[in-house]
């Protein structure tokens, strides 16, 4: 993971000290909290080396350590709650990332022994679909993204900086 990483770092879009990874012991009580006993070896890396805190890599959605420790719990929430739905075919997968309380990522039980599978995504009352990425594709994907994030959120703050001045 220090691939996605250290470039950049070298251009100045990331400081070093913001990629905090987990301990072991912290990955083991994540899966504990989840109800499973293995990970997928690239999220298991990401956590390892920046995923304590990966909001780094995109500010989006929801999925530091300690939110995803809740992940489960807050999945079943939007699919028994919100849409009144079976949790059932979600009980066993890993929940690794949530979006404003109406849709999930995750990765399905037969993944999680995988080294870099596919994730799916759960959309409320739409059919669950498999993202057609791997983790490692998704990941490289916001980190590809991360210079243009950055200069819109650059070009935001100018422009309300300016509407402030007018006032």
């Amino acid at each position: 993971m220090t691939d996605l990483a250290e470039p950049l770092i070298m251009r100045g879009l990331v400081a070093a000290e913001a990629l905090r990874g987990c301990g072991e012991e912290e990955i083991v009580a994540l899966m504990n909290a989840q109800g499973v006993t293995e990970l997928p070896l690239a999220y298991r890396e990401f956590l390892g080396c920046a995923g304590r805190d990966p909001y780094w890599l995109s500010r989006n959605d929801e999925w530091d350590y300690d939110w995803v420790v809740e992940a489960k719990d807050l999945a079943r929430e939007i699919v028994v709650d919100d849409y009144e739905r079976d949790f059932e075919p979600f009980e066993n997968s890993f929940i690794f990332l949530t979006h404003h309380g109406y849709m999930f990522y995750y990765f399905r039980p037969e993944d999680l022994a995988a080294p870099d599978p596919n994730f799916w995504i759960y959309l409320g009352d739409k059919p669950v679909r498999d993202s057609g990425l791997s983790f490692t594709q998704w990941l490289r994907g916001l980190a590809d993204y991360l210079p243009t994030a950055i200069e819109l959120r650059r070009e935001v703050s100018v422009i309300e900086n300016r509407q402030k001045d007018d006032r």
